[in-house]
């Protein structure tokens, strides 16, 4: 590749390719088969980087400046959010006034203010003082295992698997534990709480992990200011952007899965995949579905094709295709429309952010401690995460208005209500409330239409097959 045009934040097609950045196999050679860092470090510039040698993908959001249209602003019609792009670490734009966002300037926020607001995941609270981000690299797919305890057909085992974790096995850095990947044509790690989420992201960069990032770096369960600084940048011009007026525009639904059927006839969670798309904006993939035989994937043309019965209706075969993120048509499943955007931001799995809902009256259910975990500021610095104030009684409805004030994150902004469908583009609108004080946003498989980057819902913390995580890195 050209060094000087490796990537551009530009609102053509050709132009939208955000930055990208992998990371390989460890300096030592300890992973079989795979190649060394050493020899890509002391390779010629414009050496492919082979995808199989390849353990992290992620791709860099540029520090911004945005604006939503006010006939938009906490409104369940979706528009074009407007964004100013921001050098170094400046609070400041030549064509534009940078303004605070507070009740004053948003008319008790029910406006957005009159002009630019920085986003909230470049300005970081850090506890002690504001730490600026130049910007952030987040994970290109959902988290993955580098281990797995089920082998995908025609994958191997280098592409990892969902796998339980108690609190008391929490992945840890040592040989042969359970570390994050992020590649494509990935399980998605799931039926992992939110607390073990974010150790397995923490770990990232302790010493001896597998991706050889260093241990200066800050890696963290993405919050949900940072997964806001992705979907607005979306939802823009120099996104791949939702638009009434077109149809399939926008960033398509991961609704690959395949079902399996366990001894009682029932549907059990089963492998989803990333980087995957149906053939429809709004596919999905029902739960009553389990793969019936063998599913074919073709590796020319990128796509995978799997038979169904339907456990639940008896309707026979279903058939289904879908595409791998680097296809014609995989590539609606990104953030830009392009290869060079994130993907699994719609469907897939459910995906927990740290940020939660502190109620003080909520029993902490005794196997998962992530509500005490995320109280706590010696496990969670502050950096870390987001605390949503509980209203009195903590139901959906009334926190929701509670804290109203919170910006760049895709709920009050992007949604007229706590309690339903009214986020942008269609997406559900589930408010953490006091029993369900942890949010996931995205949507699954499942879900069609009201899954998306604007779609959020709730869950208490614990484990769910139908619920994955991604990491983020900070590295200046």
């Amino acid at each position: 590749a050209n060094t000087d045009d490796w990537y551009a934040y530009g609102t053509e097609e050709k132009d939208k390719r955000w930055a990208n950045a992998v990371t390989v196999g460890s300096l030592d050679g300890a992973e079989a088969g795979k190649t060394t860092r050493t020899k890509y470090q002391e390779a010629e510039v414009g050496t492919p980087i082979e995808e199989d040698d390849i353990l992290g993908m992620y791709v860099w959001i540029p520090r911004y400046a945005y604006k939503i249209p006010d006939e938009n602003y906490h409104k369940s019609n979706a528009g074009i959010i407007d964004i100013k792009f921001i050098g170094g670490t400046k609070d400041t734009i030549s064509d534009g006034d940078i303004v605070e966002y507070n009740a004053e300037t948003t008319g008790d926020f029910e406006h957005f203010p009159n002009g630019y607001v920085i986003h909230p995941a470049f300005n970081v609270d850090t506890g002690s003082g504001i730490k600026r981000l130049t910007g952030i690299w987040v994970a290109k797919f959902e988290a993955s295992s580098s281990n797995t305890t089920k082998e995908n057909e025609n994958l191997g085992d280098k592409y990892g698997a969902s796998k339980a974790y108690s609190d008391t096995e929490a992945p840890s850095n040592s040989e042969g534990s359970d570390q994050v990947t992020i590649r494509p044509n990935a399980t998605s790690w799931r039926n992992i709480s939110v607390k073990n989420s974010y150790i397995a992201c923490t770990n990232m960069v302790k010493t001896g992990n597998v991706q050889g990032l260093s241990t200066t770096a800050d890696s963290h369960l993405i919050k949900d200011t940072e997964w806001g600084a992705v979907a607005y940048l979306t939802q823009s011009e120099y996104g791949n952007a939702q638009k009434e007026s077109e149809a399939e525009s926008g960033v398509w639904n991961n609704s690959y899965y395949e079902g399996d059927e366990s001894a009682d006839g029932k549907v059990s969670y089963g492998t989803t995949r990333t980087g995957m798309i149906g053939e429809t904006r709004d596919d999905r993939t029902e739960g009553y579905l389990v793969k019936n035989g063998d599913k074919e994937i073709d590796r020319a043309t990128g796509t995978v094709t799997i038979k169904y019965k339907d456990t639940e209706n008896g309707d026979g075969d279903v058939t289904k295709i879908f595409y791998e993120y680097n296809t014609e048509q995989g590539v609606h499943g990104s953030t830009t429309g392009t290869v060079y955007g994130i993907y699994d931001m719609a469907g897939g799995a459910n995906e927990y952010v740290a940020g939660y809902l502190y109620h003080l009256s909520v029993t902490v259910n005794k196997d998962e401690g992530s509500i005490i975990f995320f109280r706590e500021d010696s496990n969670v610095p502050v950096k870390h995460k987001s605390l949503y104030q509980s209203s009195v009684d903590g139901n959906d409805y009334s926190s929701y208005d509670y804290n109203k004030s919170k910006y760049g994150v895709g709920l009050w902004e992007t949604s007229s209500n706590g309690n339903g469908g009214t986020a942008w583009n269609f997406g559900n609108s589930f408010y953490a409330w006091k029993n369900m004080q942890f949010f996931m946003f995205g949507g699954s498989y499942t879900q069609g239409m009201t899954a998306g980057c604007f779609s959020f819902n709730r869950w208490y913390g614990g484990s769910a097959g139908g619920l994955g995580f991604r990491p983020v890195l900070w590295i200046n």
